[in-house]
């Protein structure tokens, strides 16, 4: 009979915390027509990222053409003046470059993805889209037709729907940031070709504009390519347009009613902050601990005690002025007033204040995974344009990681009190109102609407 073998596991290594790590440093130039570059050499990074950055927020719509700014930009990659239709799109793909733009409400970015070897010549393509876009009349309606099509379905969905009536139930209705960035059913199916060629030659122009590259440039000068090709555009038509003040909306409860629902979707926030208000640390670690993480306050009770949902969070949604929280969710319509219940005592911190182990943990991982998160070009590019777009400055994420590390259970706790008030958010729920709506007054909310979008 054989001896059993004995074993012994080896002790586990000790986790070491995050060493320090800080943003790339950019260097900084002007073209000779006044476009900031902000350049960022990122040796062994061979597949170069662009963003071109224009200071053209949404409140400069057209209110009866909103969503003109997400379809024109939708065809610029679909024909220039130089080269029309798909003769673009297959010079463009020979480089091996990938094209792409991202709609905000402060502006938007129009984005090239290139392996440095090929940048010379995709470059001058990225250039051309800009400056000298087609924008033809077939691309612009078959794009208006995606976009309702688009809509039609965020309204077929219920966990869009509850955001959507959430944001327009926080914001105040007159403004931009209450209705959705690439337009709504009405106004989309309002913009025609000569509309987006007129938005785009009064929008679209270097005044205020930034550029953003980053990667390995292999012994290309990328001031010299930025301005050979993007140097010499000019646009006397621009119209430059001040950004909105957003401000919040009054106080909201609502039910959508989806007659038959097994399940309701659920919004229950209010008007926030954005990353300039010096809370931001101190309330980023604070919603993280509440809701952001697995085992946050939130999800360790109303998923993993009560097996209410699969999963529950509280995020903070900054715009450039201003911005909204919420606690969000999908709920078994039978629980969803005692998920409402428990989602308000657990969001009430006046009787429990954040730990000490939450504030680490929080802190641990966000500032852990920042050298992940901008591992690649594309990564510093994407931070770089959007500190630009909102005007965080290029050392805001350096600032904030050190800012994060100062941030104590009392500082966290006094943030977010200052910014959670529990007796005074919007509920939004979308569901089977015939279930929801009178357990929901019967817990306080007595001044309860029930919508029937269908009506």
């Amino acid at each position: 009979m054989s001896t059993p073998l004995s074993w012994q596991a080896d002790p586990q290594p000790a986790v070491a915390a995050p060493g320090s790590w800080s943003f790339p440093e950019p260097a900084l130039s002007t073209l000779g027509n006044g476009i900031e570059l902000v350049c960022f050499d990122l040796p062994g990074q061979h597949v170069v990222s662009a963003h071109l950055v224009l200071d053209t927020p949404l409140n400069g719509e057209d209110r009866d053409l909103e969503g003109v700014t997400t379809i024109a930009a939708r065809t610029l990659d679909e024909g220039t003046r130089t080269h029309p239709g798909e003769e673009f799109a297959e010079l463009l793909e020979t480089e091996g470059a990938g094209f792409g733009i991202e709609v905000s409400l402060s502006g938007f970015q129009a984005v090239l993805d290139v392996p440095a070897s090929r940048l010379e010549r995709a470059f001058e393509l990225f250039a051309e889209a800009i400056t000298q876009p087609q924008i033809s009349d077939a691309d612009v309606d078959r794009h208006v037709q995606i976009r309702l099509a688009q809509i039609e379905q965020a309204y077929a969905n219920s966990a869009q729907l509850a955001s959507m009536a959430f944001r327009e139930s926080v914001f105040d209705p007159a403004s931009r940031a209450s209705r959705m960035s690439g337009g709504e059913a009405a106004s989309v199916a309002r913009v025609d070709g000569a509309a987006a060629r007129r938005h785009h030659a009064e929008q679209v122009g270097p005044a205020g504009a930034s550029l953003v590259l980053a990667g390995d440039f292999g012994g290309v000068d990328p001031h010299a390519l930025a301005e050979r090709w993007f140097g010499g555009w000019s646009n006397d038509a621009q119209v430059r347009t001040p950004h909105e003040q957003t401000s919040p909306g009054p106080r909201r409860h609502v039910v959508l009613d989806r007659p038959g629902a097994v399940q309701a979707d659920v919004r229950f926030g209010g008007f926030g902050i954005d990353r300039t208000d010096p809370r931001w640390p101190d309330a980023s670690v604070a919603t993280y601990a509440m809701g952001g993480a697995f085992l946050s306050r939130l999800n360790a009770v109303l998923r993993e005690e009560k097996g209410y949902t699969y999963g529950v969070r509280m995020s903070l949604t900054p715009l450039r002025a201003g911005g909204s929280f919420a606690i969000g969710g999908s709920f078994r319509t039978d629980v969803v007033a005692d998920a409402v219940r428990l989602a308000g005592e657990l969001a009430d911190v006046a009787d429990r204040p954040f730990t000490a182990a939450e504030v680490v943990d929080a802190v641990t991982y966000s500032t852990g995974i920042s050298p992940l998160r901008y591992a690649t070009a594309d990564g510093v590019a994407d931070q770089a344009a959007v500190n630009r777009l909102v005007g965080l400055g290029d050392d805001y994420v350096t600032r904030n990681l050190a800012q994060l590390r100062e941030v104590t259970p009392e500082s966290a706790t006094q943030a977010y009190s200052s910014l959670v008030d529990v007796d005074a958010l919007t509920l939004v729920v979308v569901g089977d109102a015939a279930v929801i709506a009178d357990p929901l007054r019967e817990l306080g909310f007595t001044d309860l609407e029930v919508v029937h979008p269908e009506a």
